[in-house]
């Protein structure tokens, strides 16, 4: 599932960055445009990719050996298409409250659809078919085994879909949440744009970098760490945003039921993390070294239903961490 996950955003990577900017073109839709495209669910990621892209935090990060080894690798995926991140403007990621593992993936961009299926087509690695719904063509990307896989592995392709929502919106993910994203389109379905408490939670840090808002379902809920962890079932909306001027700078409010239990859960949450920087400091490990540093600047504070944490790591302690 996370496989496939990991597919489809970068499907949709490479449909976005197909060719090179034209002033012909229409102009690429801003985060918030873009949630239009995108079917309703309980979290999403918006990711401004030129605003990350062209900061001094990432030119520090692919000069690093342990990053540019990852970040080499994305490129020679899209690399394979003739592609580059240069075009992308956003990226947004919407989750399914039922599939968390399968997100539908919506990246605006400078699109020339004919020269990208003209490469995936002439690509001998890649199967790439289609089907029509309601009169909107779903093309589907499937890679070629060359080789018989190894007794015991799994035998079956890697697989993905993707639309053009108009000239300048792709659509990538499972063939069902292409077809959720058709029907956002056709009026039959709401956009994760109408959900009023995620938009609420993102526009709390428009300008951003990276912006996230999650629901807490049931499901999640369950997942969240109890006894001597603490009790995090308050907790109903969780959102905030990542910044890169000169790091990283974090942010991120837990809203709660009630006042009550977000006071109990900001000093549970100080407790948790006066335990870790004392636990770091006693060790006296100089590996830890900037941990300790990055813990430092964490602040957790409480405010009516809200919990806010902060911290912000400078470009030279995210060096040190890569070293």
């Amino acid at each position: 599932m996370k496989r496939v996950a990991f597919a489809a955003i970068m499907l949709a990577l490479a449909i976005s960055v197909s060719v090179r900017p034209s002033a012909a073109r229409p102009a690429a839709q801003t985060g918030n445009e873009l949630l239009n495209a995108l079917p309703d669910g309980n979290a999403v990621l918006l990711i401004d990719v030129q605003r990350v892209t062209s900061s001094p935090l990432w030119n520090m990060l692919t000069s690093q050996e342990k990053f540019h080894s990852a970040y080499d690798k994305v490129l020679s995926e899209l690399s394979r298409a003739g592609l580059s991140l240069s075009d992308v403007q956003t990226v947004a990621i919407a989750f399914s409250n039922n599939d968390t593992n399968n997100p539908a993936v919506a990246v605006s961009g400078r699109l020339n659809q004919s020269a990208l299926l003209a490469r995936l087509r002439a690509d001998e690695k890649l199967k790439l078919t289609s089907e029509t719904y309601k009169g909107i063509e779903i093309f589907k990307v499937e890679s070629v085994e060359t080789k018989p896989p190894a007794t015991g592995h799994h035998t079956g392709h890697d697989s993905g879909g993707f639309v053009f929502i108009d000239a300048g919106t792709v659509v990538a993910g499972t063939t069902a949440s292409v077809r959720a994203a058709i029907d956002v389109k056709s009026g039959s379905r709401p956009s994760i744009a109408q959900n009023a408490r995620l938009s609420e939670g993102l526009a709390a840090s428009n300008g951003a970098a990276v912006r996230f808002a999650m629901e807490m379902t049931p499901s999640l809920a369950n997942k969240l760490p109890t006894g001597q962890m603490g009790d995090f079932s308050s907790i109903k909306l969780i959102f905030g945003s990542a910044d890169v001027t000169t790091g990283v700078d974090l942010n991120a409010t837990l809203r709660n039921d009630t006042a009550e239990h977000a006071r109990t859960l900001a000093s549970q949450l100080n407790g948790l993390l006066d335990m870790a920087r004392g636990f770091l400091v006693a060790s006296n490990d100089p590996k830890m070294a900037p941990l300790v540093t990055a813990l430092k600047s964490v602040t957790i504070t409480g405010n009516d239903i809200d919990v806010r944490v902060t911290g912000s790591l400078p470009m030279e302690v995210l060096a040190q961490f890569l070293h």
